[in-house]
């Protein structure tokens, strides 16, 4: 039994490498905001509320970490933020961020590898839609951690429904915390994240602060 009834879905959920992830991003990336949307995605919507509620003006550098197509980031740059680094796996969905005029940089790279960036680089880390089955794995949160200053802060979706897949990025959010990596300042209730698309698909933000 697959992770969704959504074929679409299930196409980028049922990915097991990085080769499988970047193809399966790549031939949707043409269609895939039209396709969210009429999943009606609340993501970019929640993340960007959690987003200005805690960040203000002027404080980046932002590094929008697995950045897809700019969806998440679009409505941060209408508020005014700038300041924006782009990291994704598929060169599909840059090609799209690209043509959206958010970033001041877009690169290939693949989450849960070590980034090609220096420590302490980003005033705040941004992921919102990318670790879940199938996608960015729980390790991820390693390297947001290293990239991101002391103090800075690290806001982040993953699924909130909990079984044998989810339950792994809450389990590594719990032993970085019990590590005294970083503190919980926030989180949302999970929330039906694509209610058009997969009701049983829930989602929640949460906002870390790096010690």
């Amino acid at each position: 039994m697959g992770y969704s009834q959504n074929k679409k879905l299930e196409k980028v959920y049922a990915a097991r490498s990085d080769a499988a992830r970047r193809k399966a991003y790549d031939d949707w990336s043409e269609d895939y905001d039209k396709d969210v949307s009429e999943f009606g995605i609340q993501l970019p919507y929640v993340g960007a509320a959690v987003f200005s509620r805690h960040i203000p003006l002027g404080a980046g550098p932002f590094l929008d970490a697995g950045c897809g197509t700019g969806m998440h980031s679009l409505p941060l740059k209408l508020m005014g933020y700038d300041g924006f680094t782009g990291i994704d796996l598929s060169e599909g969905m840059l090609a799209i961020a690209k043509k959206r005029g958010i970033y001041d940089d877009l690169r290939q790279m693949a989450l849960g590898s070590k980034l090609d960036f220096s420590d302490n680089q980003f005033a705040v880390t941004y992921s919102i839609g990318c670790l879940a089955p199938g996608n960015a794995p729980p390790n991820s949160l390693d390297e947001f951690i290293r990239v991101t200053k002391p103090d800075g802060l690290i806001i982040w979706s993953t699924h909130g429904h909990i079984n044998s897949q989810t339950q792994l990025y809450h389990d590594h959010r719990q032993l970085l915390t019990d590590a005294g990596k970083w503190t919980l300042e926030f989180e949302t209730d999970p929330f039906v994240s694509m209610p058009n698309g997969d009701q049983n698909i829930k989602h929640a933000v949460y906002v870390y602060r790096v010690i």
